[in-house]
């Protein structure tokens, strides 16, 4: 049995907000040569052995029929100085190919497109696609990691706002 919150959607979203998040930018190919590309702050790390990430993705995304779909996906950690791309990746209304027109890419493995600038990219193959509420969660087995060296911090999200963490970078 379920109840009714004692809340509003607004009102969960503002209290969720108040927990600081990372900024990734996803991007996805799958059979056919369709590409997605979306911002993601729902992001984590699940297992080291074997190498697995998830990110949550919105089924009303744009992105979602090609994510599920995916036969690659790369997930890119954002640092404070790539907030245009987390910005544009964030734009309704535009296809992956539309969102990656005019930034820097290049093929990773097997076409999946990979964003260099960035300090960390994770890439692999998408294994489950488990549906929670009006998102679904995705899974990732990771087989490709690069990490450049940097001093910059991480992009983050907070309180609807994008930040940079404080304290030490190294």
């Amino acid at each position: 049995m379920t109840t009714e919150p004692l809340f509003d959607s607004a009102e969960f979203r503002q209290v969720c907000g108040h927990f600081p998040t990372g900024v990734t930018a996803v991007t996805a190919t799958a059979a056919g040569g369709a590409v997605a590309a979306l911002t993601v702050n729902s992001f984590t790390s699940v297992s080291l052995s074997p190498a697995k990430v998830l990110f949550c993705v919105a089924t009303s995304s744009s992105s979602f029929k090609v994510l599920v779909a995916a036969d690659r996906i790369a997930i890119h950690i954002l640092g404070q100085d790539q907030e245009d791309i987390a910005r544009r990746f964030a734009t309704s209304g535009l296809s992956g190919a539309e969102k990656l027109s005019g930034v820097s890419w290049a093929p990773g493995p097997d076409g999946v497109p990979l964003l260099p600038g960035t300090p960390a990219i994770l890439a692999g193959v998408r294994d489950e696609v488990i549906t929670s509420g009006d998102h679904v969660i995705v899974l990732v087995d990771v087989d490709h990691v690069h990490l450049k060296p940097t001093k910059v911090p991480a992009l983050s999200f907070y309180r609807g706002r994008f930040v940079a963490p404080t304290g030490p970078t190294e």
